[in-house]
């Protein structure tokens, strides 16, 4: 379709050039925050003005943007085409990563109202200017509750999970540090890592160099219902996330509240939100990823008192069900959008 932008480019050019001075000059002031962004930008810009005209005839009285980068790009540039109002999700991805997205500013100026999942973020968007009436911050939903089949208490082996994509934001080098720490200390476990990504051949000659291939499994990506699988199997759960150099970090990643909901004991970084979902002590456990130790003495507690353990998980799916069901996330985002439209 893009080869229609031989038309469509001067034929909005013509009809809307205040558009063109408003958006370009925007993206003149600021420098790109990566090349990433510059495709994103250029391409969601293509992708509006290709559909302008379509989304004039369908009637439309409000378009949403679920991310804050090439969804809400096409979204403004709409709205400057052909008066659509919209609104947009904006994650920790989305703010964060590279000082934000390239159009943010003038997004958060115009925009009818922002979803956000975490209070990370929402504090980062209230910084960047944004009303807080137009700030809406709803869960995400989780609609898959998996019937755990683990221990009621733990036992060694010890079964561990990580599940996320191989990036620097996740801490997986800090995990292999946690994990041999572990083996050091003399704690039997089984730990499997799920997801792909650039890290991938990185960290398998990083755990080979640290003894833990007998103990440490790297599954790459699978299936949904594959994962889901695991995380009943899994007596812990370990995130280690952490902001990446340029930025970049979880706001809530979904594979907390998923653990959660399978009744695993969460062992989590304090990093962007995940402290948000995790009550120390209560639903799990809040450590410092560049502190081994604090893990291995929290592994020991709970092998030394496995009665906590119960507790731990019957609070921790409780936690997840209250917070994350689907339904209620679509309720509150329904709301939201009639409200929008209403004024």
């Amino acid at each position: 379709e893009l080869w229609s932008l031989a038309w469509w480019l001067p034929y909005w050019a013509c009809r809307r050039p205040g558009a063109f001075r408003e958006i370009l000059s925007d993206l003149w002031r600021r420098p790109c925050p990566s090349l990433q962004n510059w495709n994103e930008t250029f391409l969601a810009l293509g992708f509006a003005l290709v559909r302008a005209d379509s989304f004039r005839r369908g009637g439309f009285r409000l378009c949403h943007a679920v991310w804050a980068t090439m969804p809400a790009t096409a979204a403004l540039a709409l709205k400057k085409l052909v008066g659509i109002e919209f609104s947009f999700g904006a994650h920790a991805y989305d703010v964060f990563r590279s000082r934000g997205d390239w159009l943010l500013a003038r997004k958060l100026r115009e925009t009818a109202f922002v979803r956000t999942s975490s209070a990370s973020t929402e504090r980062r968007l209230l910084a960047l200017g944004l009303p807080p009436e137009r700030l809406k911050l709803i869960r995400r939903g989780l609609s898959k509750w998996p019937e755990p089949t683990f221990r009621e208490t733990l036992a060694a082996p010890v079964e561990i999970l990580s599940v996320g994509r191989l990036v620097p934001k996740k801490g997986y080098f800090e995990q292999l540090r946690i994990l041999r720490a572990l083996f050091l200390a003399g704690v039997s476990f089984r730990a499997r890592i799920i997801g792909g990504g650039p890290l991938r051949e990185e960290l398998e000659r990083e755990s080979a160099r640290l003894g833990l291939s007998d103990q440490l499994t790297f599954l790459g990506p699978l299936a949904e219902d594959e994962t889901l699988a695991l995380y009943a199997e899994a007596d812990l759960f370990l995130f280690t996330g952490k902001t990446a150099p340029d930025g970049d970090r979880d706001g809530v990643p979904n594979v907390i509240p998923e653990a959660m909901a399978a009744g695993n004991v969460v062992l989590t970084s304090s990093s962007g939100g995940a402290a948000e979902v995790v009550e120390h002590g209560k639903t799990g456990y809040v450590l410092d990823p560049d502190s081994p130790g604090e893990w291995v003495e929290t592994l020991r507690f709970l092998l030394r008192a496995p009665e906590t353990v119960p507790a731990l998980r019957r609070e921790a799916r409780a936690r997840a069900r209250r917070r994350f069901e689907v339904k209620r996330a679509g309720r509150e985002l329904l709301a939201a959008l009639r409200q929008a439209c209403e004024r």
